[in-house]
């Protein structure tokens, strides 16, 4: 797998764990007491993805690079890198627009406004996820 390969792997790896802690979260402990309390709880959640990320990406090119016997390097983009990101971006853009319609069409009829940290959180790491797999699957059939 390339460099590419292996950044979108940590992406969908970090969105889907840290998505399953928070959502694993709020169904033991209940919704937060306020909206502030959920923007609190999901800055952390961003925090924890990043530390996560760098983590991940850091531990992976030592581990790759030494299974490999050579270091593992982010190769210069070219004509297909471009449009794996265009195509990529193209399906989290949509995933986000939808998903922010019905955070708003839930709002209209009822939603929680404490709720709306998570949703937000959640559809953020939904269209980052499908942005990554997106990735992932364009460079494999590419």
């Amino acid at each position: 797998m390339s460099y590419k390969q292996w950044n979108a792997l940590i992406m969908v790896t970090s969105a889907l764990v840290i998505s399953a802690w928070v959502g694993w979260g709020l169904a033991t402990d209940g919704p937060p007491a306020d909206v502030s309390a959920g923007a609190w709880q999901m800055l952390w959640a961003i925090a924890y993805v990043i530390v996560f990320n760098i983590v991940a990406s850091i531990v992976v090119t030592i581990v790759v690079s030494i299974v490999q016997r050579e270091e593992l390097v982010d190769e210069a983009g070219d004509e297909r890198d471009l449009a794996v990101s265009a195509r990529s971006m193209r399906n989290g853009y949509a995933v986000l627009s939808v998903a922010t319609a019905g955070i708003i069409i839930a709002l209209a009829v009822g939603l929680d406004p404490v709720l709306v940290p998570h949703a937000l959180f959640g559809i953020s790491m939904l269209a980052g996820g499908v942005f990554a797999a997106s990735q992932l699957v364009y460079y494999r059939i590419g």
